[in-house]
């Protein structure tokens, strides 16, 4: 079985919230938390191994169970945090600069501002996203002390996240072996996981595999 050192993943989150959980469901096929957890994660990751997970506010909690269950340990809950632009946001922006309604610095902000996406929300109108990373063992060592956390862009399909996170995981950590799970399609020097996946690369069945600390309590 092959074993990466990078597991990057969009898990299909299940929400409480009857509204939000089918607004995702008509676009994916959600998973409950404890059917997550059971995939066997652990087994495809090296010893030494990072997780980078993308998760909404309403599941911090879930984030970090998950995580561990996959035998990971959360080292920040911030590792990138997607502002999202509304999908016209280019041409919006682009028009409002050519037409001279930017005088100065804080016309450019209320225009950046004016161009996130309005998403739903009980406190806050939600408009970012974020990944936590997570470590197995000693992780992997970072290459470059340049990446930044913060990525503005736009929307794309229901749910995609930006090319560009997977783009910074990438010079953040080197040329390791790498898989991006729940994966909807191809991208180079990647494998890939995912029902909607037009080729997968590995099977991952849910509640197969052992976690190695069970097995030395079993062993025991």
């Amino acid at each position: 079985m092959n074993r990466y050192r990078l597991i990057y993943c969009d898990p299909p989150w299940a929400y409480s919230n009857t509204i939000s959980n089918g607004a995702a469901a008509d676009h994916y096929q959600t998973m409950a938390i404890a059917d997550i957890k059971r995939l066997p994660v652990w087994d495809i990751a090296a010893d030494n191994a990072v997780l980078a997970m993308w998760y909404t506010g309403t599941h911090n909690a879930e984030a970090v169970q998950l995580a561990e269950a996959w035998g990971f340990k959360v080292r920040t809950m911030k590792g990138f945090t997607w502002v999202k632009l509304n999908q016209l946001a280019e041409q919006h922006i682009n028009k409002a600069l050519a037409g001279g309604e930017v005088e100065d610095f804080y016309d450019l902000l209320n225009l950046l501002n004016a161009q996130t996406r309005m998403n739903g929300g009980n406190y806050t109108r939600a408009n970012s996203e974020d990944m936590l990373i997570a470590v197995r063992g000693a992780g992997i060592e970072r290459i470059n002390a340049s990446i930044k956390q913060v990525i503005y862009s736009p929307l794309g399909e229901h749910s995609a996240k930006p090319w560009e996170a997977r783009h910074r995981l990438e010079l953040l950590y080197g040329d390791v072996p790498r898989i991006e799970l729940f994966s909807r399609g191809d991208a180079a020097g990647w494998h890939h996981w995912g029902n909607e996946n037009p080729r997968n690369d590995i099977e991952l069945l849910p509640g197969v595999g052992i976690l190695p600390e069970r097995r030395a309590d079993s062993a025991a």
